[in-house]
């Protein structure tokens, strides 16, 4: 072999090593693709955070998703953009994929200030985009009254303020009955499913008639205003009834088959979009009875399970805490409470708010506390309080 014939076969071989080399390291690589919001572990699914789904990711089927289209139809022409420049203005840092998920979560906020009495924020991220529209009077007015038939009140309170015990449960489980979870959702509200539901709570569903319970605990004249809207409440009462009448009839069975149910479906990929919604209600309501403790233990249990099935969006679950290493512009959720949303008139309120297909009343029980376990940053904090109308 003559020396020329060996150094082209040399340099052949060392272009076929760095080749392949090159290769593999692409192939193992990490993409910084979306981690677990709950330390810093990339799940098994991990992709990047994408924009967010048409139509607030209501899945067809289900009764929410008619009003998430009027919901999204009556927002005016430009408005966002216009909310947009404005709260760039202030951060001109944010990523685009953060602003269009603000955006996202709070016209899910709104919906769900459509169907309930009143809502907490908890998020001081949304509420600042919430800050800023509020600045186009004309066009937010135009909005709340498209959409609900009254003004949808942004309602700051005073230092110190306090909201009720048992709030932050409610947000969770009305949230979740209505909305696929994102990762991004988690990392703009914070933990979900960290405070248990009050077991007054679930008494009322129990022991309430329809129209006391939408007096109480629903937005009665939007309801009566748009058929949509009252679809939404009589799904959610009869999601509610249901839910706590099997809680209160057998606890510790009904979480086992709770918690049996919860895994095989995750197990299984959820290829049923409908049933992404509520995913988790079962388990919350029949663990939300058990000590503190055990419910802390049982729902800890349901996120590390999503971690390892590397779950449908991550978003049940997670704590909020994760950083902004993805690249894709989300630092954690903060899990705080700042002011409250609800209806100058009050939301729901004495109206009979007629029409509600609420479930049977189901079994009775004893009234419970209407507080709630803390941990998991799902409580209200900052010092701020809760709730719109009164």
């Amino acid at each position: 072999m003559t020396p020329t014939v060996f150094i082209v076969i040399l340099v052949v071989a060392l272009l076929v090593s760095f080749v392949f080399r090159s290769q593999r390291g692409r192939s193992i690589r990490p993409t910084g693709g979306a981690r677990s919001s709950y330390g810093g572990r990339p799940t098994p699914s991990a992709h990047r955070t994408g924009p967010p789904p048409a139509n607030l990711g209501v899945p067809q089927e289900h009764p929410a998703y008619q009003a998430a289209l009027r919901l999204e139809a009556a927002v005016p022409e430009g408005l966002e953009a216009r909310v947009k420049d404005r709260v760039q203005k202030r951060e001109p840092g944010m990523y685009e994929l953060e602003w269009q998920w603000r955006w996202f979560e709070l016209k899910r906020y709104f919906l769900l200030c459509g169907v309930l009495r009143s809502v907490p924020m908890y998020s001081e991220k949304v509420d600042d985009v919430w800050h800023e529209l509020l600045m186009f009077t004309r066009e937010y007015e135009q909005f709340c009254k498209s959409f609900s038939g009254m003004l949808i009140h942004h309602a700051p309170h005073g230092p110190g303020g306090q909201p009720e015990a048992g709030e932050r449960a409610w947000f969770d489980w009305a949230y979740g009955e209505l909305f696929v979870p994102y990762a991004a959702s988690a990392r703009l509200w914070g933990a979900m499913y960290r405070t248990p539901m009050p077991a007054s709570r679930m008494d009322e569903f129990i022991a309430l008639s329809d129209e006391e319970l939408v007096a109480r605990r629903f937005n009665g004249r939007a309801g009566d205003a748009y058929p949509d809207l009252r679809d939404v409440i009589g799904y959610l009462m009869h999601r509610g009834r249901t839910l706590s009448s099997e809680a209160r009839q057998g606890d510790a069975a009904s979480r086992d088959r709770y918690r049996d149910e919860y895994r095989h479906r995750r197990h299984d990929g959820w290829s049923d979009t409908m049933m992404t919604t509520g995913v988790m209600s079962g388990l919350f309501f029949t663990s939300s009875l058990a000590p503190d403790d055990q419910f802390q233990r049982e729902m800890e249990e349901a996120r590390e399970r999503e971690e390892q099935n590397g779950a449908y969006n991550g978003g049940y679950a997670c704590d909020g805490s994760g950083d902004d290493r993805d690249g894709d512009g989300f630092g954690g959720g903060d899990g705080n409470s700042r002011d409250g949303g609800g209806f100058g008139d009050g939301g729901g309120n004495g109206d009979s708010g007629g029409g509600y297909s609420g479930g049977d009343s189901g079994a009775g029980g004893s009234s419970g506390s209407d507080g709630g376990g803390t941990g998991g940053g799902s409580s209200c904090g900052g010092g701020s309080s809760c709730g719109g109308s009164s």
